[in-house]
């Protein structure tokens, strides 16, 4: 796997392009709602985009575990 550059990250966590994206899966304000965050099934670090198929909205306390359990591996 390619070595991902602090610039590819940058990019893909625009606060922009995420506007964009969530506004396209239905979120009009182009925020996440009050209680949830926006994860990226692939992590972008890992190669992932900010692209509407490797977005999801979940609750906070969810993604607070997913990335704790993450730490570890």
């Amino acid at each position: 796997m390619a070595k991902i550059t602090k610039k590819q990250v940058s990019k893909e966590r625009n606060p922009e392009k995420l506007k964009k994206v969530l506004k396209a899966k239905g979120y009009l304000s182009g925020k996440a709602p009050k209680g949830k965050e926006v994860h990226h099934k692939k992590p972008v670090a890992k190669g992932g985009k900010t692209a509407k198929k490797n977005i999801t909205v979940i609750p906070k306390a969810k993604h607070k575990k997913i990335h704790k359990n993450k730490k570890g591996t």
